[in-house]
């Protein structure tokens, strides 16, 4: 498992996976500065929300963007990803996948990528800027600045993560991908 941002770039690099992980979070879309900042006052109490401090209403205005990932790790067994809840703007890009493990739904190839995302965002306690192509749903023309926080599930462990998305079809990932690699090295 992939354990930080640096690790999630290397690993994107050497398996040619068009993403990157941004550990500062500093987004760009306005959207996404605003889950931040809820996310930060939720987190206040334990460090990290709990997932039902994050409430429909505190997310209406994100609901149709985000998608709420479960880890589910039985004693003995391998931890698997459950979309729980995907909402109808991210699911027209991403596929609507609600209810739905990863493993049996995302292809094989693209799998390690979201994996990876997700267990670092666990591993890291802390929201992550992640900006990628899309490659799903024959939509690789689109790029997305993407939000993902981890959230405590009921047992007060970190185990699930938000994630949100804002995409555009107007830049190329390698474009996207060279302006923030130039912004990185100089932050």
């Amino acid at each position: 498992m992939l354990a930080c941002a640096s690790e999630y770039n290397d690993a994107a690099k050497e398996n040619g996976w068009p993403t990157l992980c941004d550990a500062s979070a500093k987004f760009v879309h306005p959207d996404l500065c605003r889950l931040l900042g809820l996310w930060r006052r939720q987190a206040k109490a334990h460090g990290i929300p709990l997932h039902a401090d994050m409430t429909p209403r505190q997310l209406k205005s994100f609901l149709g963007d985000i998608a709420l990932y479960e880890r589910i790790a039985p004693p003995g067994a391998r931890r698997r990803w459950r979309v729980r809840q995907m909402g109808s703007s991210f699911g027209q890009i991403m596929g609507e996948l609600s209810g739905k493990f990863l493993d049996e739904t995302v292809p094989a190839d693209l799998l390690p990528r979201w994996d990876g995302a997700l267990d670092i965002t666990l591993a890291q306690r802390a929201p992550l800027r992640f900006l990628s192509r899309a490659d799903t749903s024959a939509m690789q023309f689109l790029t997305g600045e993407f939000f993902s926080a981890p959230l405590l599930g009921a047992d007060g462990t970190p185990s699930m993560v938000l994630g949100a998305g804002r995409f555009s079809g107007g830049r190329a990932w390698r474009d996207v991908e060279t302006e923030a690699l130039l912004a990185l090295a100089s932050a």
